[in-house]
């Protein structure tokens, strides 16, 4: 998955059927992670969590953290 640069990976946890996500490519510890209970869902709960990282680093006056090179993770 990815959304303005930003990429996630996806796992699932079987015993809760739940997704699990998180943003992979902006430094050792995400800076969103996110789930969901089906793929749509999860494609929103995505871009709502980066789109929410990007609107607190603004207000807050801090830089984000940006995205590194996709083709890393291809």
């Amino acid at each position: 998955m990815e959304y303005k640069g930003y990429v996630a990976a996806v796992e699932f946890d079987d015993s809760i059927d739940v997704l699990h996500g998180r943003i992979v490519n902006s430094g050792p510890y995400p800076i969103a992670t996110f789930e969901a209970t089906d793929a749509r869902e999860l494609w929103g709960e995505f871009e709502q969590s980066v789109d929410e990282y990007l609107k607190w680093c603004e207000e807050d006056g801090v830089e984000p953290k940006r995205p590194f090179s996709t083709s890393r993770f291809s």
